[in-house]
This record gives structure tokens, C-alpha cells and sequence, in this order.
């Protein structure tokens, strides 16, 4: 997996590619919890995400459950639908912010 980031004044885009899963996750883990504390909305650009598994998922539900704690929006964006059907199943549709 690749992480790129670009930083706004009140945000920060992470995109995401290639698979989040139990050997990848563990690097955005460290990465998220170094952006949560500069306290801006979080957006994850998942276009080029092709795969994430449960230990993915729970990084972007620890991400957005601190950085919601710290008032501020975690975003995701752009997810093809291999990932989306994953999130429909696990019922993550419904406990994160996912535009289409």
C-alpha cells in the first residue's frame, strides 16, 4: 500500500493505494495517529484503494472516532465499488462519512 499526503490550512488528504489489510494497516495506524494531532478534518481519497480488509477498517474507525472527540470530520472519498461492497457489508456505510 502507498499513502500520499497533502495538507490544507484545515484539512488533510490521505490517498490511499493498493491494499489496507493486516500488513499495511499497522503503517497507516502510525500515520493517522501523527495527523489526529494537528487537529484538522481528515479525508481519505480511496480511488486507487483495491482492497481493505478488517484490520483496515478498524484504522479508519479509531480515526474517526479520535478525530470526531477532537470536533473535528473524517472524510472519505472516491471508493471504487469492491471496497463500497465491503462497507455495505461490514455496515460501515452507516459509522463513517462516505461521499460517492
Amino acid at each position: 500500500m502507498t499513502i500520499n499526503k497533502n495538507e490544507s490550512a484545515d484539512s488533510i488528504t490521505i490517498s490511499l493505494s493498493g491494499r489496507l489489510d493486516k500488513l499495511s494497516s499497522p503503517e497507516l495506524d502510525k500515520s493517522m495517529k501523527e495527523e489526529i494531532q494537528k487537529k484538522k478534518n481528515i479525508i481519505f481519497d480511496m480511488k486507487d484503494l483495491t482492497y481493505i480488509s478488517s484490520a483496515g477498517l478498524r484504522v479508519l474507525l479509531a480515526t474517526e472516532k479520535e478525530n470526531k472527540a477532537n470536533g473535528k470530520n473524517t472524510t472519505i472519498i472516491n471508493v471504487n465499488s469492491d471496497v463500497m461492497d465491503i462497507f455495505v457489508v461490514t455496515g460501515f456505510v452507516y459509522m463513517l462519512d462516505i461521499q460517492k
